[in-house]
């Protein structure tokens, strides 16, 4: 096994917009490598993170097959220093094959990918930006393309050809195929790091309400992964798997929150206000009323807040930003106060 670390000066692209979701996040870039698509069946054998903080990129390298358990435990050791990772239909593909994989070799390490936020921009881009009408498809590298990113690529193969190559390497231990396999997987991650700046190019607010976000509060941390606006209620729920607590109640300073929160899962049902065609949420219930900027934004810059109110639905449609808004601000607020 191989652990490749390089020191690499480069930022994601940090915006307002950014930081609205992910200031105090510890950030990663990752990409990984196997020997085919089904997880029961192929291998892992490389993994690419760049830790953003560190500005180092990390490569762990099985030089063969049977070093899978190994090169999985070293790369999770890496990954447990993140909140959050970025990537390129993780959620479909390099989370759940390096949560099976893990499954596999459960002597190896008694962590999983669960503990992380996975910022996938496939179905950011795909479903909330105009790029899937202008683009014949939605591929990293012709996304990649679209954005002036291209000449910055070294590598030239694809991922069956990078598969192929590992099987020659594996034989042979080919430094040519062996520098080929990491330049692919350098590339893949580096490129990724600098196509961050595409969720400019996305209904970014839209895209975090319906595939969720990260919330922190110390070294308590929950992922919202689904949020409905009823008709007498904003319902929030999702993850937790930092610092997990055991919480159940209906009521938060004599407002009617019903709040559930168990080992693993949690869910907040906040009143909602419907009048003349407004929905609105009472700031001042909520002790929210004189919240801090969030990134540079109070709740008293949006044109819809009003004498402690806040305007989440009008004749419009739903304010996404708002209600995200007020959803971080309001479970940081119950993590500290009762969990």
């Amino acid at each position: 096994m191989k652990h490749i670390i390089e020191d690499w000066q480069q930022e994601i692209f940090r915006t307002a917009l950014w930081d609205f979701y992910f200031d105090g996040f510890r950030t990663g870039v990752l990409d990984i490598e196997t020997t085919g698509l089904d997880p029961y069946r192929n291998k892992f054998i490389l993994g690419g993170v760049y830790d953003v903080k560190e500005h180092r990129l990390h490569q762990i390298l099985a030089e063969n097959q049977k070093e899978e358990p190994q090169a999985l435990g070293e790369y999770m050791d890496v990954l447990a220093e993140l909140d959050v990772v970025i990537t390129y239909n993780g959620n479909h593909f390099d989370i759940p094959f390096l949560d099976t994989r893990l499954r596999r070799h459960p002597e190896t390490t008694s962590l999983s990918c669960s503990y992380l936020y996975d910022l996938d921009l496939y179905p950011v881009l795909s479903r909330y930006s105009p790029l899937r009408r202008l683009l014949p498809n939605m591929r990293q590298k012709t996304v990649e393309n679209y954005m002036g990113l291209w000449d910055t690529r070294g590598d030239e193969i694809s991922g069956a050809e990078s598969v192929d190559l590992y099987y020659l390497y594996e034989r042979t231990a080919d430094p040519q195929a062996e520098a080929k396999i990491l330049l692919h997987n350098n590339d893949d991650v580096r490129q990724l790091t600098r196509l961050t700046r595409a969720i400019t190019k996305a209904d970014f607010h839209k895209a975090m309400f319906h595939i969720g976000f990260p919330v922190k509060r110390g070294p308590a941390m929950v992922t919202v992964t689904k949020i409905r606006l009823l008709q007498d209620a904003l319902i929030c729920s999702g993850d937790q798997n930092r610092v997990p607590a055991v919480y159940r109640g209906f009521d938060y300073h004599g407002w009617p929150v019903s709040s559930r929160f168990t080992g693993s899962s949690f869910e907040l049902s906040i009143p909602v206000i419907r009048q003349s065609g407004l929905t609105v949420i009472d700031l001042e219930a909520a002790g929210l009323a004189d919240a801090s900027a969030l990134s540079g934004f109070c709740f008293s810059d949006y044109p819809g807040c009003e004498s402690g109110f806040l305007v989440i639905e009008d004749a419009d449609g739903i304010k996404y930003r708002e209600i995200n808004h007020f959803i971080k601000e309001f479970i940081k607020k119950f993590m500290e106060e009762c969990l």
